[in-house]
């Protein structure tokens, strides 16, 4: 294969817990188990259009060129061996870590930072658990995929400043994860609220942000929907999107995400959601300050 670089989400997923399967199965019965799990991923994998790279002991390395066929396939995969009672997977528990960005293909083989962060982040997953990048949490289009992400914790990467945002797919549903928007000490009046228009005013631009929004990103990166520029704001600072009937604004940043509503109300966001409403002021990084030209207005209806 002649080497050329692609953008892609690299998936591992492996055995959980193989060491004690040997140990209490024998090497006989685990070997086949763990052989049939991962035939399994990797014609799960295949099917939402990944692309195998290779086995690697009790684990598989996958690529896609599709972030949403990848948390798909994830999910698949986790659902599969949830529900499967063949005997010869019963008891297997998988465990996957993705990342999205730049790779280099050569020899049939994957390389590069997007694989490195890609094993890293696998290796914070537990058993049943989907972990992936910030990029990957903010980049998925799908609202039903989206709805499922949740802060999980940071990961901090030889070689780079800043430590990375690590987000967890809550595959299993609903009723297994918390909901931030309600979890903060204020009272937040839009909570049983629709709204239908939301526009962001920023340097005297007005943005519409349509009710399909899954994902409308503000920071300085430029691949954001809205960039702002400053010294505490980060590449990719904040996600708005439309959920359940409301605009929801999430922080993803180091520094924080301030809002201050018409109404009084100052709110400090680090990792949290608040779900907006009225109108008022977003500020990324510090306090908002009307003065500031980074400040942005915005109207909910």
């Amino acid at each position: 294969m002649a080497r050329k670089t692609i953008n892609c989400v690299v998936m591992f997923a492996d055995v959980a817990g193989s060491t004690a399967m040997y140990e209490n199965m024998g090497d006989d019965l685990a070997r086949e188990r763990i052989s049939k799990a991962l035939n399994a991923l990797i014609s799960i994998s295949r099917r939402h259009n990944g692309v195998l790279v290779k086995t690697i002991g009790d684990e598989i390395l996958v690529y896609f060129t599709d972030i949403d066929q990848a948390v798909t396939a994830a999910k698949t995969i986790q659902e599969v061996m949830e529900d499967d009672r063949s005997p010869e997977t019963i008891g297997v528990s998988i465990r996957i870590g993705m990342q999205y960005g730049s790779a280099i293909l050569e020899s049939d083989d994957i390389f590069g930072d997007t694989v490195n962060v890609a094993a890293r982040v696998a290796g914070m997953a537990k058993a049943r658990q989907i972990l992936c990048t910030q990029e990957i949490a903010f980049m998925v289009r799908n609202v039903e995929l989206s709805n499922k992400m949740r802060h999980h914790d940071r990961l901090r990467v030889k070689g780079k400043h800043d430590q990375l945002d690590v987000y967890l797919f809550a595959w299993e549903g609903e009723g297994d994860i918390t909901n931030m928007a309600t979890a903060s000490s204020f009272t937040n009046p839009a909570q049983h609220a629709q709204a239908k228009n939301l526009t962001l005013t920023y340097e005297s631009i007005t943005h519409a942000i349509p009710v399909d929004t899954t994902s409308y990103i503000l920071g300085r990166g430029k691949d954001c929907d809205l960039i702002i520029q400053g010294d505490l704001i980060s590449r990719h600072h904040s996600k708005v999107e439309h959920r359940r009937g409301k605009f929801i604004i999430s922080d993803q940043s180091t520094n924080g995400t301030f809002v201050r509503t018409t109404g009084g109300q100052l709110i400090f966001l680090r990792r949290e959601e608040f779900t907006l409403f009225e109108s008022g002021y977003i500020s990324l990084g510090k306090k908002v300050d009307l003065g500031d030209p980074n400040v942005i207005h915005f109207l909910c209806e």
